[in-house]
C-alpha cells in the first residue's frame, strides 16, 4: 500500500459501531476522531473501546479550538494527550491558538510557554506526536482569534520558537488552495514536518474570482472531497511516500454528518486508492 493508509475523519459524537462497521464495508481502511474546542465530558474509555472492537486504526485524535484562550481546548489538548494509549497511540492535533487580536509575532511569546508544557507531556507519555492544524479560521498575520499556524511565515516562527521532533503539522491542500498558494510545492518544502494529512481539497473558480476577488459574499473558491478540487493527489502521495511518510491520509467532509452524500465520500476514498496504486 506504498506505506499509505485511507480512511475517514469523525467527529467522536458520530463513532459508534454502526458507523464503523459502515465505513469498514465501504473500504475506510483507518479512522481519526475529532472535537471542536471541548471533550464535552466524551467518555473516552468507551469511544477508545468501541473503536477497537471494530478493528478501525486511530491515526489521530483531535481538539480544534484555540488553546491560548480557551481553558476547555487546553484541558483537552491535555487530555487526550494522556489518554492517547487507548487509542493505539495516534497523534494528538489542535490548533496553535492566538492571543485575541493580537498579531502571530505577539502571540509566540505564549504559544511558546503552553506548548512546551503540551510537549513536555507528549515526550512523558512517550505520545506519538502534537500536531498543529492549520486551517485559518478567517484570522490573518495581524490579527485573529484562533489560530496563528497559517502559512510557511508563521511555521518558521513557530518551529523557531519551539523546535521539538515530536512537533509538526497536520496538513491538507485545501487551505492553501483557498489562500492561492500551490499546495504541492509547500508540502516539498514542509514535508520534513507534516506527520499527518487530511483529505481535504478545493476548487478556484478563476473566472469567477476575476469577476469578484476574494470577498464578496459568493465564493469563488470552494472546499472539495479529494477528486473533485484543483490538486493531482498521486503526486501529492508521490511527494509524501518521498519523504519517507508512513501515515494515514482521512478524507474530511463538511457538513454536520461525515455520512450525508456517503456514496460522494466512497468515490473519493476509491480515487484515492487509485492514487495510490500507481505510485513508484
Amino acid at each position: 500500500m506504498k506505506n499509505i493508509q485511507l480512511g475517514a475523519l469523525l467527529f467522536a459524537k458520530e463513532v459508534t459501531s454502526a458507523n464503523l462497521e459502515r465505513l469498514k464495508d465501504a473500504g475506510f481502511e483507518t479512522l481519526s476522531i475529532c472535537f471542536w474546542e471541548t471533550l464535552g465530558g466524551t467518555d473516552l474509555t468507551s469511544l477508545a473501546r468501541t473503536t477497537e472492537e471494530a478493528r478501525l486504526p486511530v491515526k489521530a485524535i483531535s481538539v480544534w479550538g484555540n488553546p491560548l484562550a480557551n481553558d476547555e481546548t487546553l484541558r483537552g489538548v491535555h487530555t487526550l494527550i494522556e489518554q492517547a494509549p487507548q487509542f493505539g497511540n495516534p497523534f494528538v492535533s489542535t490548533f496553535a491558538g492566538r492571543v485575541p487580536s493580537k498579531s502571530v509575532e505577539a502571540s509566540l511569546p505564549l504559544f511558546k510557554e503552553v506548548f512546551s508544557e503540551l510537549i513536555d507531556q507528549v515526550h512523558r507519555h512517550d505520545c506519538r506526536g502534537l500536531l498543529l492544524e492549520n486551517c485559518r479560521m478567517g484570522d490573518l498575520w495581524k490579527r485573529g482569534a484562533w489560530n496563528i499556524a497559517i502559512n510557511d511565515a508563521a511555521w518558521s516562527l513557530i518551529f523557531s520558537t519551539l523546535d521539538d521532533p515530536l512537533l509538526g503539522l497536520e496538513w491538507e491542500p485545501c487551505h492553501q488552495v483557498e489562500a492561492l498558494l500551490e499546495p504541492l510545492a509547500q508540502l516539498r518544502r514542509w514535508k520534513g514536518r507534516v506527520f499527518h494529512v487530511h483529505g481535504k481539497d478545493a476548487h478556484v473558480d478563476h473566472a469567477l474570482l476575476s469577476d469578484i476577488g476574494l470577498y464578496a459574499p459568493e465564493k469563488a473558491i470552494k472546499a472539495t472531497l479529494p477528486g473533485c478540487g484543483d490538486t493531482n493527489w498521486q503526486t501529492l502521495m508521490q511527494i509524501l511516500v518521498d519523504g519517507g511518510y508512513q501515515g494515514s491520509i482521512e478524507i474530511e467532509a463538511g457538513g454536520s454528518s461525515f455520512f450525508s452524500d456517503f456514496e460522494e465520500k466512497v468515490a473519493s476514498l476509491e480515487y484515492l486508492k487509485k492514487c495510490r496504486s500507481s505510485l513508484r
